[in-house]
């Protein structure tokens, strides 16, 4: 596969890739010995094609900081109380009715926090589709959805208890799991997994 690829780079740079590829393996008989260079070899590498060949050694090294660059993380969800206080910070005290998406990774970590929709002062109308699409555009294992009560009544209305249900049924189906539904205000949180209002995942 890196052959191919190696093979392609220099295609695209206008150089015989038969000459260039036999100077590679050469000097990279295997894979992994991209992961072991040394100054010395490198040097003398790139002596053979300077402008192509660092340019090769610059672009295989920048793919292995990718492969270890991890998303970071602004919380655990693992815990409603902390992931409660989290969301009751970012959205508690707004004026108007706010919809949040956050979305986690498999090991419970929140990757992304979004504000999906802006309300008034009593309602927030939201869109499914758009909940997902930002979700799987996230390519999250999961999601929490947050909203918060400006009248700081936190217990959730019949609208509310059907829309989660809604999003945990579909998520269900689309393999993208709704985990809890929050509701803030600047001095509660309600879980609605927590208070047993929506189902739990098998």
């Amino acid at each position: 596969m890196i052959l191919a690829q190696v093979q392609q780079f220099y295609e695209s740079l206008g150089h015989p890739p038969r000459h260039e590829l036999a100077t590679f393996q050469r000097y990279f008989p295997h894979d992994y010995s991209l992961n072991e260079i040394d100054d010395e070899t490198a040097q003398t590498f790139i002596a053979h094609n300077p402008s192509a060949n660092q340019a090769l050694l610059l672009g295989i090294s920048i793919g292995q900081q990718v492969v270890k660059a991890r998303r970071p993380s602004l919380l655990s969800a693992q815990h409603s109380a902390t992931f409660g206080h989290f969301a009751q910070k970012e959205i508690g005290g707004q004026a108007q009715e706010q919809l949040c998406l956050a979305m986690v990774d498999t090991q419970l970590n929140v990757i992304g926090w979004e504000v999906v929709f802006v309300g008034t002062l009593t309602q927030v109308t939201a869109s499914p589709r758009e909940i997902f699409q930002r979700a799987l555009k996230a390519n999250a294992y999961a999601i929490i959805m947050v909203h918060n009560h400006p009248s700081g009544n936190v217990h959730p209305s019949a609208h509310d208890l059907s829309f989660s249900q809604k999003l945990f049924e579909l998520g269900k189906t689309m393999n993208l799991p709704l985990l809890d539904s929050f509701i803030v205000s600047q001095q509660d949180y309600w879980s609605m997994i927590e208070n047993q209002q929506l189902e739990r995942l098998a």
